[in-house]
C-alpha cells in the first residue's frame, strides 16, 4: 500500500473506473487508419527518470506537513525537509515567515495535505493491525452499563491507543475508571459530598489526611471491593492520567517509555469487566 500510494503522490497512476493501473506503464488509446481503436500498453518513464518522480512526491508530501504544522503545532520552526534527490534539504526550508505566507488555493492544499495524512496513517497501518491483533476480545457486559459517558469512553481510549495517541489513551482511561467508580460505589454522590465537605470544613480538618484520603479517586478504589490487584492497576491508571494531564515529560519518562499504556488500558478493561461481567463471568 505505501508503494501504491507513493505512486499516486508521484501522479503516476490511471484511473479507468472500475481498475487502475499503477506505476512506471501507461495504456494508450490508439485509432488505426481505418478508424479502429485499440489500447496499448507503453512504458512512462526510463530508469533515469525514477529520481525525478521520488522528489516530486517527496516534495508534495513535505508541503502538506509545513500545512499540517501552520494548523496544529506550536513549533516555531518548521518541519524538516526529507526530500530525496536534493543534497541540501536547507534550500526546502520556508523561512522565518513560513507561517504567514499565503498559501495556495484550497483544492491544492487538499491535495498537499491528503499526502502527507495518507502517508502518516499507512506509516502506522502496522503498528494498528499489531496493537488490535494483540487485544482480545473484552468481557465487559455493555448492557449494564447506564453511563453513555462511560461507553463513549471506552471506545475512544481504544482508538487513541491503537492510532498511538498514548498521553490520549492514559486520559481516557482515567476517565473511564473514574466514571465507572462513581457510577457503581457513589452514585448519589455521598462520598464525594463528604469529602467536599472536610475540604471546606474547619481549618485544619482536611491537613491531617493523606493525599488518597483526599483523592475521590482513590477513596472509591478503597471501597470499591475489588481485588488488589485490580486496585494497584486502577492507581497506575490514575497515575498515568495524572501525568499525562499535569507534566507530559513526567508522562513520557514514567509511564510511556516504561511500556505502561498498554498496560493501563489492560487494567481498565479488567477492572470494568469486574464491574460489569458478562454473565458467564463470576463479578465481583
Amino acid at each position: 500500500m505505501r508503494r501504491v500510494l507513493e505512486w499516486v503522490n508521484q501522479d503516476r497512476f490511471q484511473d479507468h473506473d472500475s481498475w487502475m493501473l499503477f506505476g512506471n506503464r501507461l495504456l494508450w488509446s490508439i485509432t488505426d487508419s481505418a478508424g479502429g481503436e485499440r489500447e496499448e500498453l507503453s512504458e512512462r518513464n526510463k530508469p533515469e527518470h525514477e529520481p525525478a518522480y521520488q522528489m516530486s512526491g517527496d516534495l508534495q508530501v513535505h508541503v502538506g506537513k509545513v500545512l499540517d504544522a501552520k494548523r496544529t503545532s506550536l513549533d516555531r520552526q518548521p518541519p524538516k525537509a526529507a526530500v530525496r534527490g536534493l543534497e541540501d534539504s536547507a534550500d526546502m526550508e520556508p523561512g522565518p515567515d513560513w507561517r504567514t505566507k499565503e498559501e495556495s488555493d484550497p483544492a491544492e492544499v487538499a491535495e498537499d495535505l491528503d499526502a502527507h495524512y495518507s502517508l502518516q496513517i499507512i506509516g502506522k497501518l502496522d503498528k494498528i493491525v499489531d496493537r488490535a491483533t494483540s487485544l482480545d476480545p473484552h468481557k465487559v457486559d455493555a448492557s449494564q452499563i447506564p453511563d453513555p459517558n462511560i461507553r463513549a469512553y471506552f471506545e475512544e481510549a481504544h482508538r487513541c491507543y491503537l492510532y498511538g495517541f498514548n498521553a490520549a489513551c492514559a486520559v481516557m482511561c482515567r476517565a473511564i475508571l473514574e466514571s465507572a467508580l462513581k457510577a457503581k460505589f457513589d452514585p448519589d454522590g455521598r462520598i464525594e459530598w463528604e469529602l467536599y465537605k472536610a475540604k471546606i470544613g474547619p481549618q485544619g480538618s482536611a491537613e491531617t489526611r493523606s493525599p488518597k484520603e483526599k483523592s475521590l479517586f482513590y477513596v472509591l478504589i478503597e471501597r470499591s471491593r475489588l481485588e488488589q490487584a485490580l486496585k494497584d492497576g486502577a492507581e497506575q491508571v490514575k497515575r498515568g492520567g495524572d501525568f499525562a494531564i499535569h507534566n507530559y515529560q513526567r508522562f513520557q519518562k514514567e509511564y510511556q517509555s516504561q511500556g505502561l499504556v498498554e498496560l493501563g488500558l489492560t487494567a481498565t478493561r479488567d477492572v470494568l469487566a469486574n464491574l460489569y461481567p458478562q454473565p458467564t463471568d463470576g463479578g465481583i
